[in-house]
Formats: structure tokens, sequence, C-alpha cells
């Protein structure tokens, strides 16, 4: 448990107070606007305080809660900087940044860092374009995670509808080597079921498979399923956001062909001099016989990212419509996720949960190297260290499993460079790196398991 002061009552700031409060630590939510720190404190077990961020004497205050770290997220770039600088100046020990410009992070001149006295930067209109290249460069998978400094990465894909051996129980369905189902995702009438698989589990079309294993071995598994692979040379993006941006410059150095739509004129006569191999439109990202004219569904894929959820999802529904098979919505509040992936659109991006995966990576320090949430925090993954005092060390899996949750998964081991997946024979040692998949109530547990 650990006590935190959160500057920024926006979306973000929020949206992250609410994981933190339930994973049991101490958070002070600190803005300016009295509306946001309500709406807060009413849906959330956490402490507030009406004031700037950027105000040293309430900083000042807050060091009699002994914070361990001050996390500064408004939408305001320098707020966050100076904010971060004057916290660890006061003496608050760790501070995270939020930041919307990308060159804060170039240190060719200046080691923006040091400068401000911050320990680790988070970008989510930096991070979500990385998140949409992954899965552009990953043809047919949701989600694309490494571990283990690259040797171990996880998946996420549809199983697709003529999928025949959805009978046929995990045990018995002879997957490749090196690989486990490690979370499966099931749609039913009345929303969405996560289930943590067992030898006895099956999988049935439709379903999203959550998959861990040797890379070499994940970068194949389309095959196994049947999953059709279209290599995508070409791309819509609706919204001249910096994410747009970013996202636009990551997609032409990869060789992609973009066009970019915004209703605003100002902002794309500002892009076409930034952007001058991209074609940019200054139209409505929601206009379907402007789609149809425009051709949009030729595309080999659409993405939707303007700062409204409810313009994406429009924008995400209109893409599929004109024929766009491939469609990533951004989604700030993914409250609704289930209902639009039942819609046909299954690639969705948070800002919101990519910035809470970076930041509670970075509090689970020690033990916890890694951590990716999934599914509104329903599910995580831990990339962990097994230390040299962890009371499973010696035991085989076999002999442990009885012992653990059902819903938690051993899922891969790395013992001196070598990956393995955890079968029953398998015995962990100290110093191996363990991936886990577990649902959060265990957090407490496996901290002090391993």
């Amino acid at each position: 448990m650990k006590n935190i002061i959160i500057v920024g009552a926006g979306k973000i700031g929020r949206y992250i107070a609410s994981i933190l409060s339930k994973e049991q630590h101490n958070v002070v939510l600190v803005d300016s606007s009295p509306k946001k720190l309500q709406l807060a404190s009413s849906t959330m077990d956490i402490a507030t305080r009406l004031g700037n961020g950027t105000d040293w004497k309430l900083l000042e205050n807050l060091l009699e809660l002994s914070p361990e770290l001050l996390i500064a997220l408004t939408d305001d770039d320098n707020t966050n900087l100076v904010a971060c600088s004057i916290a660890k100046n006061l003496g608050y020990s760790r501070t995270i940044c939020r930041i919307k410009d990308g060159s804060f992070l170039n240190k060719t001149r200046l080691d923006f860092g040091r400068l401000f006295n911050v320990d680790h930067f988070i970008g989510p209109e930096i991070l979500i374009p990385d998140e949409i290249l992954k899965y552009i460069l990953a043809p047919g998978s949701l989600a694309v995670e490494s571990f283990a400094h690259g040797a171990i990465q996880m998946r996420t894909i549809v199983v697709p509808h003529k999928w025949r051996q959805g009978d046929i129980p995990l045990r018995d369905l002879h997957l490749p080597p090196d690989m486990i189902i490690a979370l499966i995702r099931r749609m039913k009438n009345s929303g969405d079921q996560v289930i943590f698989p067992h030898g006895n589990d099956c999988i049935l079309p439709g379903d999203e498979v959550t998959l861990i294993g040797e890379t070499d071995v994940i970068i194949d598994v389309h095959h196994f399923f049947g999953i059709p692979q279209k290599i995508i040379s070409s791309a819509v993006i609706i919204g001249g956001s910096v994410t747009g941006f970013n996202l636009a410059t990551l997609l032409v150095h990869n060789g992609i062909s973009v066009r970019l739509i915004d209703n605003n004129q100002e902002r794309c006569v500002e892009l076409a001099a930034k952007l001058p191999t991209c074609s940019i439109i200054n139209h409505s990202g929601t206009d379907f016989d402007f789609y149809r004219s425009e051709k949009i569904g030729q595309a080999d894929i659409l993405i939707a990212c303007t700062e409204s959820d409810d313009v994406n999802v429009v924008a995400g529904l209109l893409g599929k419509e004109s024929g766009c098979e491939e469609v990533v919505v951004m989604q700030s509040n993914t409250t609704y996720a289930s209902l639009i992936s039942r819609m046909g659109i299954h690639h969705i991006v948070s800002p919101r949960v990519i910035a809470a995966n970076h930041i509670l990576s970075q509090i689970l320090s020690g033990t916890v190297t890694s951590l990716v949430s999934l599914y509104e925090n329903r599910a995580e993954v831990m990339e962990i260290n097994v230390s040299m005092d962890s009371e499973i060390v010696g035991i085989s899996l076999s002999e442990l499993g009885p012992l653990l949750p059902k819903d938690f998964l051993i899922a891969m081991i790395q013992n001196r460079g070598r990956i393995m997946v955890a079968n029953g024979n398998r015995i962990i040692s100290p110093g191996d790196t363990v991936i886990v998949m577990t649902d959060p109530k265990h957090v407490d547990e496996i901290r002090d398991m391993f």
C-alpha cells in the first residue's frame, strides 16, 4: 500500500485514481475544479484537495501524508512538468509526468527528465499510436505485448467462425509447443465473460483468446487458428488530434499510405505543412456519403481517433458499412467496449487504460516488473522476478496448482535465458522470471508469494 498524490482530476486522472484505490492504495486527488473533485469522490474511496498542482504550499502541506509518489496528469504539459519539479524539490521521492509533446522525450540536447525532476514520463497521445502500429504490423491480432526483454510475447486474437474444434478441451487441443492459452473472453447476450482457462475448457468460434509464448511461436499462431493475414499498406485516419498526427507520422515512416480527415480547416492547413506526404482532407468524419465518394472502404484500415468517443464510434461503424474490414476506434471511456465489439469493431484502444498500465508497472516496483491490465481491470498480466525467499521455490507446478486460485495462471517461466511453458512438471527457481495471468484481487498475494 502506497500513499499517492494525483494532480489532475480529468478523465485519465480519475481513472488512474479509481484503479489505484481498488488496489488499496491511499490516493489524494488534486484539482482546481470542485465539480471534477465532487464527481471523483462520489464514485471512489479517495481523498480530494481543491487547488492547483503548481501551488508549492499545497504540495508542501500534503507532505504530512508521507507520499511516496506524485503523478501529474492534467491536460497541460507545462503544469505537469512544474508540479513534478516543485514536488521533487520539496522532498517527494518519485514523480510521474503526463506529456502530450513527444519532444520532451528527446534527449539530444536536453534531458527534460533531469531538468524537471521527472522519474518517468507517460504520454497517452504517444503510446496510443505505438499500440495501433503494433496491431497494424501484426495482422489478425487485437493486442500485442512483449515481456522478458522481447523473448516472450502475448497476443489476443479473435477465433474465426469457421473454427471447428470448439468441442475439444484445451488439454487435447495439441497447441503449438512453447505456447499457452492464458485468457478467454466470451461474448454472451447478457454481456461478456472473462475465463481463466484450465485443461477442461474449450475455445469457441468468436472467442477472444489471449496467448502467451515464445515470440517466434506466437508470431505464427494465426496459422493454427486459420486467421487470414492481410498486409496493410493504406490507412484512413479520422481526426487530426495530437494522437492522429503522431499516428500518421508513424505510419508514413513504415511505408503506409495515409489519408487524414479532420473537420477543422485551420488544423488541416497545419497538418498539411507537417505531413507533406499525407493526403489531408477537411471534412466531417461522420458523413456516409463522403465515405462512399472518397471510397474509404477501399482502405486497408480505418482508425478513428478524434477527441470524441461518440464521433469515433460512428466513424468506425461508417467505415465498416462502407466496406473497410479493419477498423480501430479510440475510446476514453471503455464502459461500452463489449457493446462496440458486438457491433463488429473488435479493436478498441483507450488512453486511460494504456496510461494506467504504464503507471501501475512503475508503482509495482521490485518483484513485479511489468503489468498489463485487460478488460476493464478484470485480468492482469504480470512479469515477476522470483526472489530467493519465495515460498513456492522448489515446488512443482502440478503440486502447486491445487493450492492456487482458479482465476490465477502461471503461463511462462524464463530460467537463465531459457523460455519454458509452465506445465505441471516445471519447478520455479530463485531468479526466474515468471509470466502470470490473474484477477487483480490477488495482486497482494502474488507479491507475497514470489
